[in-house]
């Protein structure tokens, strides 16, 4: 009766699998980094929308908040909310804009601000599958 040595069948089928994941990985990861690039400046082409219609909305309401000099109380809390939009779009296009170069430090910019400065703008900004992971730091922060 002939021995086989199994092992050997192993190590053979091992380098096969090995050959073919290294051929597929760097298109895998080309691929990738370009889909998210992409991404990444679809969002920064409607951050820049946002950006406009938020200066667009500063426009209107500052000469109507100095024609009424500053008493009229729906006039003031719009001119905040728009103020605070303005303030969002502009940290997400500079995380966006990081993000073309570094998707990791762009999501990072983003993160940091809006943990340490805009902790209400998480749930404007923040798509809702993340918001549950933020929750959790600002409740391990407290």
């Amino acid at each position: 009766m002939p021995i086989f040595d199994i092992s050997e069948v192993k190590e053979t089928e091992n380098e096969v699998v090995e050959t073919s994941a290294r051929e597929e990985a760097p298109k895998d990861r080309f691929f990738s980094s370009m889909t998210a690039r992409v991404l990444f400046f679809l969002l920064l082409i409607g951050d820049i929308g946002w950006t406009v219609w938020s200066l667009t909305k500063m426009s209107i309401l500052i000469p109507l908040l100095v024609l009424t000099i500053g008493k009229s109380k729906p006039i003031n809390r719009m001119t905040e909310k728009s103020w605070i939009g303005l303030k969002r779009a502009c940290v997400c296009g500079i995380s966006l804009l990081i993000a073309l170069f570094s998707p990791a430090l762009g999501i990072m910019v983003a993160c940091t601000y809006f943990l340490m400065y805009d902790k209400s703008g998480i749930q404007d900004v923040v798509p809702r599958s993340l918001q549950d992971q933020f929750q959790e730091f600002i409740k391990e922060s407290k």
